[in-house]
């Protein structure tokens, strides 16, 4: 028997979508500030930022793949007093969040194996990372203000069903067993 909470349901983010909504944002905003650093060092300091940078991308890699391919597999669960197009609007800014994210999975690794032999293919393809870094930061940054947007004007619970899920309407109204 699955449990209530943990999978997505119509109206709910469950466990699995939480954790990997949270854990997928602290990997990118790590991942994004030590690779904004890297240009910012002295010379004798890239390289090993730049290791650091690599390091924790290789080690996310999975995680961050397990929520793309998460969040493709799992429909969205749509906001209440959400209008049809408003959810559309919103599903096409994480699917291109996503695809941006994506697109920084596959150019990271192949600028590594790039590098230095390969000079032409790794600037072409940094140029394609860091567009998608600033996709990625654009689109996060519209992701914050539509939930303050939600948080400010419309008081509803779209926050609060990304910290916690909702409780099952069916399961909550039970009586305890004595």
């Amino acid at each position: 028997m699955r449990s209530s909470s943990l999978y997505d349901r119509a109206d709910s983010f469950g466990w699995i979508s939480i954790a990997l909504h949270w854990s997928t944002a602290a990997a990118v905003c790590v991942l994004w500030f030590v690779g904004e650093s890297i240009s910012r060092l002295p010379l004798d300091e890239m390289d090993a930022r730049r290791d650091l940078h690599i390091t924790l991308g290789l080690a996310c890699w999975i995680p961050l793949v397990g929520r793309i391919v998460w969040r493709i597999i799992v429909r969205h669960p749509r906001a209440s007093d959400q209008s049809l197009l408003t959810h559309r609007i919103a599903r096409f800014a994480h699917f291109t969040m996503l695809f941006g994210l994506s697109a920084m999975l596959i150019s990271g690794p192949l600028m590594a194996w790039a590098m230095p032999e390969r000079i032409e293919l790794f600037d072409k393809v940094f140029y394609f990372h860091a567009l998608s870094a600033k996709l990625i930061f654009a689109l996060v940054v519209l992701h914050i203000l539509g939930t303050l947007k939600h948080l400010m004007f419309h008081e509803d619970d779209t926050l609060a069903r990304m910290i916690w899920p909702r409780p099952n309407k069916t399961t909550s109204n039970r009586q305890q067993d004595p």
